[in-house]
């Protein structure tokens, strides 16, 4: 893949992984910073691109994971317990829920918390998973289920 080809291919599908980010950073300004990280990343990986339709799953991927860990590089943790987390209903105590939770993925490997996000965040199927990832539709499931019962550990 070339440079123009990524050009095109930054084009069409620019704002795709533009709302990725967006939809996991909640910040335009981050989300437009992690979408042209993710481009700089698919330009150094040219070589190995290729313009067919396994490209999409891969910039998901590096979207996803750039996001991923930019919130835990960036966000503090939160240290309520799990019962004042449920009780909150205004904006600023729904963000701190989303930063316990953050913290609660960050006890897990990359396969996992990229597993857990595309659950629980974007409401996938184990199947979609599976294919936006590459790994078998049982790991995705084994991996969810680990997921569900160390989360409720760490919560409670």
């Amino acid at each position: 893949m070339d440079r123009d080809e990524i050009s095109q291919l930054y084009r069409r599908l620019g704002p795709l992984i533009y709302r990725r980010c967006l939809k996991l950073l909640r910040n335009p300004d981050n989300a437009r910073d992690a979408t042209q990280e993710v481009f700089v990343r698919a330009v150094k990986h040219k070589e190995t691109l290729r313009a067919d339709r396994q490209c999409l799953p891969w910039l998901y991927r590096v979207a996803t994971n750039y996001c991923l860990n930019f919130i835990r590089d960036r966000k503090p943790i939160d240290d309520r317990q799990p019962e004042e987390i449920l009780k909150s209903t205004s904006g600023e105590e729904r963000l701190d829920a989303r930063r316990r939770v953050l913290a609660v993925l960050g006890e897990f490997d990359s396969k996992t918390q990229q597993i857990a996000v595309y659950s629980l965040l974007d409401g996938m199927t184990q199947e979609e998973i599976a294919e936006v990832t590459g790994f078998s539709r049982k790991t995705v499931g084994k991996k969810l289920k680990r997921f569900s019962e160390r989360s409720k550990e760490l919560l409670s």
